[in-house]
């Protein structure tokens, strides 16, 4: 995934250290790290959505979508909403990683 705004909070790279862990080929290791990244993305935007008032949400996603790399969204977005969504955005991302992460043992416990 291209760079996102958020994304030095979501800090990917913790689970992908993870991922090393494991004996995955490169197609299984691509394959996980796509589906990591579209989790957190979906997640993130959950969460900015979930707390971002109703009449904020358009003209967020016209920002986002005009240049999702810019970090001055995450300015705009605390202007708007009235709890530390940063905060929101690496808690909620640290219960996911952790999830999956879980997730990603259990299934490697169950293959031969």
């Amino acid at each position: 995934m291209s760079k996102v705004f958020y994304d030095h909070l979501v800090l990917r790279e913790e689970i992908t250290a993870e991922l090393e862990l494991h004996h995955l080929s490169a197609e299984e290791k691509d394959e996980l790290i796509e589906l990591i990244d579209q989790t957190l993305h979906h997640t993130t935007l959950n969460v900015i959505l979930n707390h971002l008032p109703k009449e904020h949400h358009r003209e967020f996603i016209s920002k986002f979508h005009a240049a999702p790399y810019d970090e001055a969204l995450l300015d705009y977005l605390q202007d708007k909403i009235s709890t530390d969504i940063r905060r929101e955005i690496a808690d909620q991302a640290k219960k996911v990683k952790a999830d999956l992460v879980a997730e990603i043992n259990r299934s490697r416990i169950k293959k031969p």
